[in-house]
């Protein structure tokens, strides 16, 4: 009989994915507020993950040997999962933290595991709300003796990505429209395909590793935001035009023009390389982004006000 697997938000990106993958070998339910998944040999349950009671009655009578969290951003939504769960049925807890927990501020790159959490600048209530969720499982589990796996990716990429970072890229290329990047473009940032993550977490619950590990998982090798936008442009054969902007000066934030913060987002992954070491070429994921990218475009539809913003900036430069 094939291990069961609980799959707390599977119907789109990162845990589309990881349904696909497990789904070959386990039995996959994947539990969410309705959108059924497109992924073959899964089942559905429908419900809302914040509402307790319709939890412990959706989960009453089933029995998982692993459960992963990819919806997970808060305390209370792991402790909703934790009570409806029969927890003496489950070998390995997986949570989907993020590189937002760290305190960068006060931190140098690459963050290592062992580093500091605290309020991150950029991104607040995200990362103070996952780092109380790690909190919460970590002391959770140490009681029941489930084996709990946390990961802290950086920026994750791949088909069907509802952040709109590569796609905003490709249709600026499709477009021949320049880019506006924050100062020179050599703020450093760190990616992991959907793929991969799919696969470490796939080895993880396979593994003999027992009790809380944490682990930082992104490629191994971070780019700047330059590189990162020729990567896009090698990988579906285009050429990129990019206006580098002292947004400060003029009162603008990046993310007002920009998909990322302006900061440099690097975690050392050598524990999990230990562990698992492929990476898929980053050309070749994002070649595979791209074809999505394509198939979903007439129905992206991308933020008004960056929009409008890059078209203030781009005419305050007497730029076409």
């Amino acid at each position: 009989m094939n291990k069961r697997v609980l799959l707390m938000g599977g119907s789109y990106f990162i845990g589309k994915k990881i349904a696909d993958i497990l789904s070959k070998e386990y039995s996959v339910t994947v539990l969410n507020r309705g959108t059924k998944p497109k992924s073959e040999n899964v089942e559905t349950i429908i419900c809302d993950r914040n509402d307790s009671k319709a939890m412990k009655i959706a989960l009453s009578e089933k029995h998982f040997d692993f459960v992963i969290d990819v919806s997970g951003t808060n305390a209370e939504q792991s402790k909703i999962l934790c009570e409806s769960l029969s927890l003496e049925s489950i070998k390995s807890f997986v949570f989907i933290s993020s590189s937002a927990v760290y305190d960068v501020e006060h931190l140098n790159i690459p963050f290592s595991e062992n580093d500091s959490l605290a309020e991150n600048k950029y991104w607040k209530d995200y990362g103070t709300n996952k780092i109380e969720a790690e909190i919460y499982l970590i002391k959770n589990f140490d009681k029941v003796g489930t084996n709990l796996f946390i990961l802290r990716p950086p920026y994750v990429y791949g088909e069907n990505n509802y952040a709109q970072r590569e796609s905003f890229i490709f249709e600026h290329l499709l477009k021949d429209k320049p880019i506006i990047v924050p100062n020179n473009g050599e703020t450093k940032l760190q990616f992991i395909y959907s793929g991969d993550l799919a696969n470490i977490i796939k080895t993880l619950i396979e593994s003999d590793l027992h009790g809380t590990n944490i682990f930082n998982v992104g490629n191994k090798k971070p780019v700047t935001v330059n590189e990162w936008i020729q990567s896009c442009a090698d990988s579906i054969g285009r050429k990129a035009k990019t206006v580098c902007f002292d947004y400060k000066s003029d009162s603008y934030s990046a993310r007002d023009f920009f998909p990322f913060f302006d900061y440099d987002n690097v975690l050392d992954v050598s524990k999990i390389n230990e562990i698992y070491s492929q990476e898929t070429p980053f050309t070749d994921g994002l070649k595979i982004a791209f074809e999505q990218f394509l198939k979903d475009r007439d129905n992206i539809i991308f933020k008004p006000n960056v929009i409008k913003n890059e078209e203030n900036i781009l005419k305050s430069k007497n730029i076409n």
